[in-house]
């Protein structure tokens, strides 16, 4: 079994390094919050209402992406993120009242109301639905895609 130690084998594994687990995703914070057991953290979450969840995601972009609540977002994506650009709506669906919006999102899973937020989040801040991001989020969020690391 995968849990037996052969003799001389220390009693505790490094994981692989291309894998992604809590606890060597990239800068996640130091918080008793995080040591929590993964199936408490996840419950907790599934109780948020949307924009409550929207808030706790982009804070804690890294841990939510170690357990697969929060997509791997790309480089255009996190640059449309943490810019002011003033695109315009795209899908008729982003003009209903907020109100309405984050009802229709009351029904969605965490990581589906994650996917909707990241791909539509100039409209959803525009609404007061997503929050604007601190400047500590957005430089987490650029340096979990390496965007600015390089100048780029």
């Amino acid at each position: 079994m995968a849990d037996e130690i052969n003799p001389g084998q220390q009693s505790h594994s490094t994981p692989d390094p291309g894998t992604i687990t809590p606890t060597n995703a990239p800068t996640t914070p130091h918080h008793p919050f995080y040591n929590l057991p993964s199936e408490l953290i996840l419950d907790i979450v599934d109780l948020l209402p949307p924009e409550s969840f929207i808030n706790f995601a982009f804070a804690n972009y890294p841990l939510l992406h170690a357990y697969g609540l929060a997509p791997a977002l790309s480089r255009p994506r996190v640059v449309y993120i943490t810019t002011q650009t003033r695109i315009p709506a795209l899908f008729p669906l982003l003009r209903l009242p907020p109100e309405i919006m984050l009802h229709v999102m009351r029904h969605l899973k965490p990581i589906d109301i994650m996917r909707f937020a990241v791909a539509n989040y100039q409209d959803l801040a525009r609404q007061g639905i997503a929050p604007p991001l601190s400047a500590r989020t957005v430089g987490q969020l650029r340096h979990a895609v390496g965007v600015g690391d390089e100048g780029g």
